[in-house]
């Protein structure tokens, strides 16, 4: 039987469920939908293949949430290009 996932409680399942249906960047709505499956007492393998991410990735996403909260599911990739933008 698989170990069983800790999230640390930053928001109650129902927050998550909004935060991903609010979310305007795809990348930051995966990781949101993944969070709320898993908060629902989805495996995270389960949960993973649901939103299409792989096990390792998405066990990274729980990590970084447990860590860092919602200032950990950001995507970056987004904000590195608007410094780069701001750059040249």
């Amino acid at each position: 039987m698989p170990r069983k996932l800790y999230l640390k409680p930053h928001f109650s399942p129902d927050e998550l469920k909004s935060h991903y249906r609010a979310s305007q960047d795809p990348v930051e709505s995966r990781r949101w939908h993944l969070l709320w499956l898993v908060s629902e007492q989805t495996t995270l393998t389960q949960a993973a293949q649901v939103v299409g991410l792989n096990y390792d990735y998405a066990r990274e996403i729980v990590r970084e949430y447990n860590h860092n909260g919602a200032h950990g599911l950001r995507n970056r990739r987004k904000i590195s290009d608007l410094i780069n933008l701001a750059v040249f």
